[in-house]
Parts: C-alpha cells; structure tokens; sequence
C-alpha cells in the first residue's frame, strides 16, 4: 500500500543507542583504512561472526579493537541506492577499558532501519519512502561503508565495505514477460543441485509494480525456487492493467505452475505470499486454489476482498468472471495460511483482519507497535515514512522488529 499515518517521529540524525550493529549480510575484508588493519595500536572495526560477505536478511555484530581506553566514537553507515544517491545513519559509543567496543546484536536491524537520505526532500511529506539498492537481477549484492571516527576531532580511526549479498554463488535469476511467458516479474533459482524445497510465489499490494523481488531473491538463496509476481502497473509492453481490476486468479496460477515445474521445486509445497492488497489474492488462491498452492502468507492482510483500486469494476476475478468484495472463507485451504499484522496499522486495520483470520483457521502474528510495514525480510528496505519538522515514523523500527522475528517463522514454515 502507498501512504501510511503518523505515529510520531524520530530525527533524521539516528540518535545514540539506535546503530549499535550491523545486521543482514553485512561482511567484507576490510578494517583500518581499506583494509583489515593488521599493524599493532591501530584501530580496527570486526564482525561478530561471519568472515566476509553473507545474505541481506542475516544479522551480524559488529564492534571494534584497540581504540584508546574509553575513547568517544563515531560510527558511520553509509550506501548508495539505485539513483547513486547516498544513505547514511550514525550513533556514538564508548570503548570499554580495555579499548573494545562491542556493539551486540540486540539492535542489529536498527543500523539500516534508521538509514537516510543525506537529503530529505520527502521527510515532510508524509508518504513512504525506503533505501533500494539495485534490482537483485542486476545486482546480486550491495555494499554498506562503516567508517569509525574520532567523536570530538573527527579523525579517521577505521573503515571496513560490508557486503549484504541477495543471491549466493549459482543462484539464478530470469526476468519473465509477456511476450516469452504471458507473466511479469522476475524468477529466481537455488543453485544447481539443491534439494526440492517449497517454491514461494511473491506478490505486493497497491504500490503495484514488482514490489517482491528482492524477497524472492533471497528465498532462492534459502534455496526456495521463487518467482516475484508483477500483476498491476509493470510498464509498458508487460500487457497488465494499470489498476487492481479485474485481475484474475488464473494468471497467479500460471505463474504458480511454472514455478512449480523448476528442478529444485516441491510443487506439493507451493507457498503464495501477498502484501497488503495482495494479501487478498494470496488468500482466494489458498480457498480457490488448493490442487495448486498449499500455504498462504499474508502480510498486512484484509480479512475481507475489498473494491478495485483505484477505479474500476472488481478488484478480483477468477475465469473471466468478478468476485464479490466480502469476507475471505479459508476453509479450503490446504495447508497453513499465517497472517501478519502490525497494532499500529494507519493504512487499515491488518491486525484486527489476523484475529479475524485466526478465528477462521489461521495462524497469527500480530505486533502491537509495528505498522502496515511488517512484510518481508529484515534488516533492509525499511518503511520510513516522512512527517513534520523532519521528523520520520515510530513505526520503522518496530516494523524491523516485527521482520527480524516473522522471517524465521515463516523460513520455518516453508521447511514444513
């Protein structure tokens, strides 16, 4: 969904506290200056565990070694999104006596979570806006730049380039279209050789476009074959509407089946997986679907299918013909439908729609401060949302929260 309610702000400036570690696939062999400082009585930044690079959704301490006793410090994130433009967050610490600091992985997703925009033009807006890096078929890893000062002269103490990699080493990656497939999106592969897990497809809501595909990326790195489902509004040439209207169940069931027919796929295990909006259709595949998808995980969800957006006749259809808004029966479904929401939910009540959910079968997760952000991965994309007088919303950071603790759950469950 696009533009969510305040809850209050924070400063663009991360406040002390807030970056305490790096999370997510954050590595490299860097220390000291570009490199990792091997000269005695020089500072250097280390990693908690993990000797390089590793997957963006994994966390990873981060703390640094023989700094003068006590000594105030600067550490500094910083990365490039997609449009070269720079992102950065900061905090200040303390070195204990021995000229360690260790930065625990308690608020290791908080690193990336309070990332901004070294300028704000959207901070007093009031819409959503996150760091992406380029797209995962185009760039299989990102890097993040620590730079440890000096609090007080601001002199240079260590760096070290960490890389927060999407897709393993022989993990694939095709675009899908129109012409060559009768689909939009992206698909992504385990590498050769891995085992038949559950195939995972990945759909958004009403931002439109392919709003899942650095999720299904990393599920292929997981070594779950997934496919990130464009369904509305993916450009020209795609052949898809330009509204939620009329979109029909049986072009998410093409695109289930081709997932399905990929070597490392169980079909037997498929898993649909909607946001918002898309919750909605993840769950009529589940009820209307079950020869084909097993279980449904549905982010932010509606209990209810609601009206097109923003016009048209129906939202939804199923053989041509439209669906009713209403409420969504599950007794068909197969296997598990988990529903995520967030208690602080502006856009719509999605925690309200998990307890109702669950009073039809489901299983639920509901995060009492988290709001209409608590989809996907954590420790990256973070729904930021611009508010008055710079400030941004409360709710990013629990929606970290509420990512950090779902996506084990729900990697769990595809492993069921």
């Amino acid at each position: 969904m696009g533009r969510v309610g305040m809850n209050g702000g924070v400063r663009a400036v991360v406040a002390a506290g807030l970056v305490v570690a790096l999370g997510a696939g954050c590595a490299g062999g860097e220390g000291g200056q570009d490199g990792q400082d091997g000269n005695a009585g020089k500072a250097a930044l280390t990693l908690g565990r993990g000797n390089g690079t590793a997957l963006a959704d994994q966390p990873l301490d981060i703390g640094a070694e023989r700094l003068p006793a006590g000594a105030e410090v600067t550490l500094t994130a910083s990365a490039k999104d997609r449009y070269g433009k720079t992102w950065r967050s900061r905090t200040r610490a303390s070195a204990d006596k021995d000229g360690r600091l260790a930065l625990g992985g308690k608020t290791s997703s908080e690193l990336l979570s309070g990332m901004l925009p070294d300028t704000h033009p959207k901070l007093n807006s009031g819409k959503t806006f996150s760091y992406h890096p380029g797209p995962p078929g185009e760039q299989r890893a990102y890097s993040v730049r620590l730079n440890l000062t000096a609090a007080k002269s601001g002199k240079r103490l260590a760096s070290r380039t960490l890389t927060r990699e999407w897709l393993t080493g022989g993990a694939t990656h095709r675009e899908l279209t129109a012409d060559g497939d009768k689909l939009a999106g992206d698909l992504y592969n385990p590498p050769k050789g891995e085992p038949r897990k559950a195939p995972v497809l990945v759909f958004g809501g009403s931002e439109g476009g392919n709003a899942g595909t650095y999720t299904a990326a990393l599920l292929a790195s997981h070594g779950h074959p997934a496919l990130s489902l464009c369904y509305f509004r993916c450009g020209k040439g795609s052949g898809r509407p330009d509204a939620i209207d009329m979109i029909d169940l049986d072009y998410f069931t093409r695109a289930a089946r081709l997932l399905g027919k990929q070597p490392s796929a169980d079909p037997g295990k498929l898993t649909v997986m909607g946001n918002s909006r898309g919750s909605e259709a993840a769950q009529l595949l589940g009820q209307r679907r079950p020869s084909v998808v097993r279980n449904v995980v549905a982010y932010a969800p509606s209990s209810k299918a609601i009206g097109p957006y923003p016009s048209g006749q129906a939202a939804w259809a199923d053989h041509g013909r439209a669906l009713p808004t209403g409420p969504l029966p599950l007794d068909r479904v197969r296997g598990t439908v988990l529903a995520v929401g967030g208690g602080n939910d502006k856009m719509w009540g999605s925690a309200a729609s998990a307890r109702d959910m669950a009073a039809h079968g489901a299983r639920k997760l509901v995060y009492p401060d988290a709001g209409h952000h608590v989809n996907w991965f954590p420790y990256g994309q973070p729904g930021q949302e611009g508010g008055a007088d710079g400030a941004v919303a409360r709710t990013s950071a629990a929606d970290q929260r509420a990512r950090a603790d779902s996506w084990p759950r729900i990697l769990k469950l595809l492993e069921s």
